[in-house]
């Protein structure tokens, strides 16, 4: 059985929604440039523990950016309207603003 939300709000339900897909387009920017720094770090280093450490890293980093993908291809299907997807920005960019006071 499925139970209404009695508080949380539909804005409030997009600003959550916006969010999560802020942070996981965030985590997905910070992998590719970590993939690309590895790339470039592997092309020039030799063999030994700081280029296995550095190929261990890539690796980790490509299975996870795999993950955020799939993430965010779910996550795309849930989003809000496009009107309330600038509206969930607007509430966000204000909360932030205020926050830096």
């Amino acid at each position: 059985m499925s139970v209404k939300y009695l508080i949380l709000s539909e804005d409030q339900k997009d600003d959550i929604i916006v969010a999560f897909l802020s942070g996981q387009e965030q985590d997905k920017f910070c992998l590719e440039l970590n993939l690309e720094r590895f790339n470039l770090m592997l092309k020039k280093l030799s063999d030994g523990p700081w280029r296995k450490q550095i190929q261990d890293s890539h690796d980790q980093s490509l299975s996870r950016l795999s993950e955020i993908n799939s993430i965010i291809e779910a996550t795309l299907q849930q989003l809000p309207s496009p009107r309330r997807i600038v509206a969930a920005k607007k509430r966000f960019t204000n909360k932030s603003e205020v926050v830096k006071g």
